[in-house]
């Protein structure tokens, strides 16, 4: 764990991580990485559902202060392994880290993610995050590229296409 003036920032962002996990990251004098769990113990890394394992290498860079000041941060698909419950929280953390410092790159094919993006920018203390969507295209000619400043400049895009004509024929009742 980090000190000095920079202890606060760490414990504000390891605070909900931690207890979205159920305990903290440690690493032993053999270089094992665990979760240590009040009153259970540690359980190793291998043996946590891929989603905790996310958040455990997050909260991770936190504390030994890689994710802070100035960096970037490249996350593939974030939300998946995921309980949905937790889609909130790693949008949260992301923008969190964006508002410390770091340039975030985030790929995604999840609409449910990509809005939980968009509403907690909109609001207090995130609206000062500065956002750049893109969505690649498959033509025949190559592959184009859409991009806007907010998810509604960007046009078509893929995951919203596939969400309403799967709404579509779950509201027709089709089976195929």
């Amino acid at each position: 764990m980090l000190k000095g003036p920079r202890e606060k920032v760490v414990k504000k962002l390891l605070q909900p991580l931690e207890e979205a996990m159920g305990g903290s990251v440690i690493l032993d004098k053999n270089g094992r990485f665990y979760l240590k769990l009040a009153g259970t113990g540690n359980i190793e890394m291998p043996l946590l559902a891929e989603g905790l394992r996310k958040l455990a290498m997050v909260a991770r860079l936190i504390s030994t202060g890689s994710l802070l000041d100035k960096g970037c941060l490249f996350w593939d698909e974030p939300e998946t392994n995921l309980n949905p419950k937790l889609i909130r929280l790693v949008a949260s953390t992301i923008l969190h880290l964006c508002n410390n410092g770091i340039q975030v790159f985030v790929a995604t094919h999840n609409l449910f993610f990509v809005r939980e993006l968009e509403i907690l920018s909109a609001n207090k203390p995130f609206k000062k995050v500065k956002q750049r969507y893109f969505a690649l295209e498959q033509t025949e000619q190559g592959v184009n590229v859409h991009q806007g400043h907010s998810i509604e400049e960007v046009d078509p895009l893929m995951l919203l296409d596939e969400e309403l004509q799967q709404s579509d024929r779950f509201m027709a009742g089709e089976s195929a």
